[in-house]
C-alpha cells in the first residue's frame, strides 16, 4: 500500500477551507481501517502550539470501519476554520486509520 497525502489551505476573507487529498499511488488496491467515524482530522498550529482542531468538541461513534482504496483512487476531506485571527500558522492534516497515519502539511498565512 503506498498512500500519499497533501493538504491546500485557502485563505477566503473570513474563514480558511482546508482540502486533504489522499491518493493510493500504489499498483495494488489498499484497504485502509479507520478507528473512528472521524476518518480525518485538521489542527492549525501558530507558533508550534495548537490554536484550532476541527474535531474539539466534537463527538464521533467509536467503531471500526474499513475503506478500500483502489490502485488511483483519492479522497478528499474538507474542513472550514471560521474567523481566525491575522497570522502565520501550519494546517496539520491527518487521516486517522489504525497502524500508520497518513499526515500532511501546509504553511499559510491570515
Amino acid at each position: 500500500m503506498t498512500i500519499q497525502s497533501a493538504v491546500d489551505a485557502t485563505v477566503e476573507s473570513d474563514r480558511v477551507v482546508f482540502e486533504y487529498t489522499v491518493e493510493n499511488v500504489g499498483d495494488d488496491s489498499a484497504e485502509i481501517q479507520f478507528r473512528s467515524s472521524l476518518l480525518a482530522d485538521f489542527a492549525v498550529l501558530g507558533d508550534d502550539e495548537e490554536v484550532w482542531r476541527a474535531s474539539d468538541g466534537q463527538m464521533f461513534a467509536q467503531m471500526i470501519q474499513n475503506e478500500t482504496f483502489d490502485a488511483g483512487d483519492a479522497e478528499t476531506f474538507t474542513e472550514e476554520w471560521a474567523d481566525p485571527a491575522p497570522g502565520d500558522y501550519t494546517v496539520v492534516a491527518t487521516l486517522n486509520t489504525m497502524g500508520d497515519d497518513a499526515e500532511a502539511r501546509t504553511d499559510f498565512s491570515v
